[in-house]
């Protein structure tokens, strides 16, 4: 039993690293055409282009994973199936069901690899690839330094801001402060606001309170419209997305945004997929293992066919269900769950079927 199950983890590697090489292949040249434009436009070095696609390499990995698992083990065992050999492991007294229990462990340890690699490369290698592409191609000088507690950027005036957070369904940003010096760089006034809205083409700053340390004193304002701040767009440009950032870094970013009284849904779904999606891996390779078994098509590319119909299938409840969650249709918690609940409870019925 211990030499066919290396044989078929043999079979099943090979097939997996073809099919892993083969969709990221797919995507980094995809990626290439889609910003085509901008290369050519721009004219940057070789070097830079390269750069840019291989540092978004790990996120195409990470979601290329999952289909990867689902076609190597159906081209796997449905090759096997073709060829009868899984016949003749029945006849022989085994039993198929504990023969490729193996993937499951498999597909328990590529989710776990994937959670590591969502955890640490890729929102590091997002990050770097969106600074290439901004700066070093599209020569975009950084207005906004993102930092774990706040966004500092300098004012049209010449002032230096600091933003707690950028709310970005409702072009609000949360407490602000605004510093402006004299030209010898001593501090000269500093104003803090409660928090921000962008109404009628300008900010308007709530609860202000202004510090003037040219004449000592102190001044407060419900309402007052500043000059210093860019328009909302530049928060929106500049500002980390969620693919740019591990779970703790979003989960501290939504905390500070909810702390606030901004509850931002896209945030939270985005933060319970980052644990969801690694889950993917697994419940691909219990579906596969299951719906081959329980097949007779045969392998190749009917295997494949399957393989395609599945994909199809999951893609089109994910995405359903993650736009419901965005909206509030659907707990925020299930959006992301409903895919791998649904696929795994039917993999595991047709797991359970499976005649021995």
């Amino acid at each position: 039993m211990k030499i066919i199950r290396r044989y078929f983890l043999k079979e099943f590697f090979r097939f997996f690293a073809v099919l892993l090489l083969s969709f990221t292949a797919i995507a980094i040249l995809a990626e290439f055409f889609d910003k085509a434009t901008e290369f050519y436009s721009k004219k940057p070095p070789f070097y830079l282009i390269a750069q840019y696609l291989l540092l978004q390499t790990p996120r195409i990995i990470l979601y290329a994973l999952p289909f990867a698992s689902l076609f190597s083990i159906l081209i796997t065992i449905g090759i096997a199936s073709r060829w009868r050999e899984t016949v003749i492991i029945k006849a022989s007294g085994g039993s198929t069901k504990r023969l490729f229990s193996i993937f499951l462990v498999l597909g328990v340890v590529i989710s776990l690899l994937a959670l590591i690699l969502g955890e640490t490369v890729v929102p590091a290698a997002t990050r770097k690839a969106s600074y290439v592409r901004k700066v070093k191609i599209l020569k975009q000088s950084l207005k906004i330094i993102q930092r774990q507690e706040a966004l500092w950027l300098k004012g049209t005036d010449g002032s230096l801001i600091r933003v707690s957070g950028f709310v970005e369904n409702e072009d609000r940003i949360l407490k602000t402060s605004i510093f402006r010096f004299n030209r010898s760089f001593g501090l000269e006034e500093r104003l803090e606001a409660g928090e921000a809205e962008w109404t009628n083409g300008v900010w308007n700053l709530k609860n202000v309170t202004v510090f003037d340390f040219s004449n000592n004193t102190i001044k407060k304002y419900k309402s007052l419209v500043s000059t210093s701040l860019e328009e909302p767009k530049i928060f929106r440009e500049a500002m980390k997305k969620p693919k740019e950032m591990n779970f703790m870094e979003l989960r501290a970013y939504y905390t500070r945004l909810n702390k606030a009284g901004f509850k931002n849904l896209k945030y939270l779904v985005r933060l319970y997929e980052k644990l969801a999606y690694p889950t993917i891996n697994f419940v691909m390779m219990l579906f596969g293992i299951a719906l081959a078994l329980n097949t007779s098509w045969g392998g190749g590319i009917r295997a494949a066919g399957l393989g395609v119909i599945v994909t199809v299938l999951y893609w089109l409840l994910y995405s359903v269900s993650i736009s419901l969650g965005n909206t509030g249709a659907l707990q925020p918690w299930l959006a992301p769950w409903l895919s791998p609940v649904v696929f795994g409870m039917a993999g595991s019925v047709l797991y359970w079927r499976i005649k021995e």
